[in-house]
């Protein structure tokens, strides 16, 4: 009796199938099809039916960084210094775009204490005014330039420790100028150094990190707010190299170079 032949291998079938032409293929095929029943039935599914289209995953976007967030922002300003130069004038609000870059407590705290540091040296700069003592001001100067030490010791280390000494500066820079003046509408508080009052602001500024995006705008509005009988109050042509300070101080904290490197190369691209 012969014994049955073994079975091929599928592998063996495919490279045999493979080596036939396209018309060979379709008889066998053909005659497969005519076999049975069954046979047509796997033809119809496989030729008939409408492959679906296989769903492509989606994928969610990335929110935008921060630093992508924040270059808008930064160019604003410094379009605004550059048309301040130019001899335009704007409303004072629109320093609020600075709020949504003084959201992160953080920043905030950085962008407070580098306006400190560039009023303390405007101080040291600028002779003492006419309205005031020369020794007073001379106090107002040295209480400035110890609160401004406190502020960087709180940046570098917050400690609770640090933060108490802040607020206990806080509380005596705001004794400097605790005066008040009762007119029709209520009292008002004088102010004999705007920049002994640009200081406390920078100090809410650390110690009240859930409203940092307020106080760096009164902080930024503090500094560059200028009065000019031509123009007005507002940002005007004074204003626009304090603008540009707070510019630079984002772009550096932002992108690590300074506003004129990064316009250079914003241009040059």
């Amino acid at each position: 009796m012969t014994s049955p032949k073994p079975s091929a291998s599928w592998q063996h079938m495919r490279r045999l199938l493979a080596s036939k032409s396209k018309n060979e293929l379709l008889n066998l095929i053909r005659d497969l099809y005519i076999l049975n029943t069954d046979n047509k039935d796997v033809v119809h599914t496989q030729v008939l039916t409408p492959k679906s289209k296989a769903l492509k995953t989606r994928h969610p976007k990335k929110p935008p960084s921060s630093t992508s967030k924040a270059i808008p922002k930064i160019r604003q300003l410094a379009t605004m210094a550059t048309e301040l130069r130019e001899g335009a004038s704007f409303n004072i609000t629109r320093l609020t775009t600075l709020k949504s870059l003084c959201e992160d407590a953080t920043a905030a705290a950085r962008f407070a204490v580098h306006l400190a540091q560039l009023t303390y040296r405007r101080m040291q700069e600028k002779a003492c005014p006419f309205h005031l003592d020369p020794q007073q001001w001379e106090y107002y100067t040295q209480v400035v330039d110890e609160a401004i030490r406190q502020m960087q010791r709180y940046i570098e280390h917050p400690t609770q420790e640090a933060a108490d000494l802040v607020q206990a500066w806080l509380s005596d820079v705001r004794a400097l100028q605790n005066t008040y003046r009762n007119q029709a509408w209520g009292p008002v508080r004088i102010i004999h150094s705007t920049e002994v009052l640009l200081i406390e602001y920078a100090l809410s500024c650390l110690l009240r990190p859930t409203a940092s995006a307020d106080w760096g705008y009164h902080l930024a509005r503090q500094y560059a707010e200028r009065y000019n009988s031509r123009y007005g109050t507002g940002l005007i042509p004074e204003s626009a190299p304090m603008v540009e300070d707070m510019a630079d101080f984002w772009c550096q904290y932002h992108l690590g170079k300074s506003l004129r490197e990064w316009m250079a190369a914003s241009k040059a691209s």
